[in-house]
């Protein structure tokens, strides 16, 4: 993964400064693994940033869908909604856009590779017709003090002031929850378009449509920290630029909160 830039250590966001604290308020659900599938969405028709497809290549030929569902067998102060921690990157390793998604209990969220995934790519105007997706379950992880505007890339739990923070380092976070126990979280699927050129190559792609599941990878504690750092870059930039956006799907259950 390449890094660019210098992290600073506080954002200010409209006169409010908020002091970056990476701390253990957001462990990973399911004991150090987070969710990773590849997009493509043109190389049938043209290359990715690495070189691959073209005119006349077997590849992507439209988009794609990204669904995840939380288990619903999480009860938390926050109903049950998890934090889908999203980070897109283009095919030759550069992070693009990242954002937090809620993700309620037994709901479903849904989201376009190209209307939300990969729309406003952050570094250098980068390829996006194909590349990777990660995704890393958490409980929310940022409580704010008041109603305040947020860069794009966080997303608030509805009316609540709990938010999710890709990057865990926007800012203090305020009454976290001490437990955070690795337990079942959430799972996600890819639908895909792909075109084949037959063999001999005849110029006409054979067309097919699969959906297949997010596959659970390992990390360490350096991999993950790379994936807030660069994060936290794309909303220091300050642009707007680098955020995905989180599709279709309920922000915050409306189930009666559990009583302990």
């Amino acid at each position: 993964m390449k890094l660019h830039g210098i992290l600073l250590s506080a954002l200010t966001v409209l006169g409010a400064t908020i002091v970056a604290v990476r701390g253990a308020q957001a462990q990973p659900i399911g004991d150090n693994f987070f969710f990773t599938h590849y997009y493509d969405v043109a190389t049938s028709t043209l290359p990715s940033a690495s070189g691959y497809g073209g005119k006349g290549a077997s590849g992507g030929i439209g988009d794609g869908l990204v669904r995840i569902v939380n288990g619903g067998d999480v009860a938390t102060p926050q109903r049950g909604t998890l934090c889908a921690m999203i980070y897109v990157f283009d095919d030759i390793e550069e992070m693009q856009a990242c954002c937090g998604c809620p993700v309620t209990p037994d709901g479903l969220r849904t989201m376009s590779v190209i209307n939300n995934l990969t729309k406003n790519f952050g570094v250098n105007r980068g390829n996006m017709n194909a590349g990777v997706i990660d995704i890393l379950a958490t409980t929310p992880n940022l409580l704010l003090p008041k109603p305040i505007a947020l860069p794009p890339q966080i997303n608030t739990l509805g009316q609540s002031l709990w938010a999710c923070d890709p990057s865990i380092g926007f800012g203090s976070t305020i009454g976290v929850l001490e437990d955070t126990a690795a337990v079942p979280g959430l799972r996600a699927w890819m639908t895909d378009t792909e075109g084949n050129v037959p063999v001999p190559a005849s110029g006409t792609l054979v067309k097919g449509t699969s959906v297949s599941e997010f596959q659970p990878s390992a990390f360490d504690e350096p991999g993950h920290d790379n994936l807030f750092d660069f994060c936290l870059f794309l909303i220091q930039n300050g642009s707007g630029t680098g955020a995905c956006s989180c599709g279709s799907g309920d922000s915050f259950s409306k189930a009666p909160q559990p009583i302990d």
